[in-house]
């Protein structure tokens, strides 16, 4: 994982990063499950963290799924 940036205020944390890794198993997308490649991959992803008190209260992530997608062979854009 290599993080590309970092935001902070007093009661948030966003954070984007870069996910690297190979496809070696079943990947669930909203499109459907695409079976394993062995490709390389890359995934960008930002994470926001809402922090109560000093601890993680809720999450919620933003994937480049149709990056993900594409990069598998699942999806062409025209």
């Amino acid at each position: 994982m290599h993080i590309v940036d970092t935001v902070e205020t007093p009661d948030r944390v966003v954070i984007a990063f870069l996910m690297r890794g190979r496809h070696v198993g079943p990947f669930e997308s909203p499109l459907g499950v695409v079976a394993p490649t062995r490709r390389e991959i890359e995934v960008r992803t930002i994470d926001g963290l809402t922090l109560t008190a000093g601890v993680v209260s809720a999450i919620w992530v933003v994937a480049d799924d149709l990056g993900l997608l594409r990069r598998l062979g699942a999806v062409t854009l025209a």
